[in-house]
């Protein structure tokens, strides 16, 4: 998919769906159920101006993160800690460090190289190819909590 798109979880099943903007007939649908979630993009998000209102939920609170899978991020994270340990266990200090050091390099280049993504705190739709609004910063664990469904 080229250009701006929103990736919603389906309020049915919580399957992950991707539509472009501006939003064809199957926008919102779910794949995997079937189910409807209608998004209603604001005049800025068609205009492919800075992201004012989720297009999912209608909500004003987003933050910004790097667009990379938390969960491989997690794998690669502990992958280099047992890395680091089985060479400290076999080679010593300095191929533990070499390890730590080649992990740490991977990591910055990855930073640079990556986009950005604006996710929303109450649907978590993840908004991609849209103007930055510098009024999303970096998650904010209050504003989170806020949202938090007990």
């Amino acid at each position: 998919m080229s250009g701006p798109e929103v990736g919603f979880y389906c309020s049915s099943c919580r399957r992950y769906n991707v539509y472009a903007l501006p939003p064809a007939g199957d926008a919102g649908l779910c794949v995997e159920c079937g189910h409807r979630d209608s998004p209603a993009p604001s005049a800025s998000l068609l205009a492919l101006g800075p992201i004012d209102r989720c297009p999912q939920c209608e909500n004003l609170y987003f933050y910004t993160r790097k667009d990379f899978p938390q969960q491989l991020g997690c794998a690669a994270v502990t992958a280099t800690i047992v890395l680091s340990s089985v060479a400290y266990a076999l080679w010593d200090v300095p191929a533990a460090i070499a390890v730590l050091a080649l992990a740490s390099l991977a990591d910055l280049a990855l930073y640079h190289r990556l986009s950005e993504v604006t996710v929303c705190y109450r649907c978590h739709a993840e908004l991609r190819g849209f103007a930055p609004n510098p009024e999303h910063g970096p998650f904010d664990m209050h504003r989170a909590e806020e949202y938090d469904t007990p």
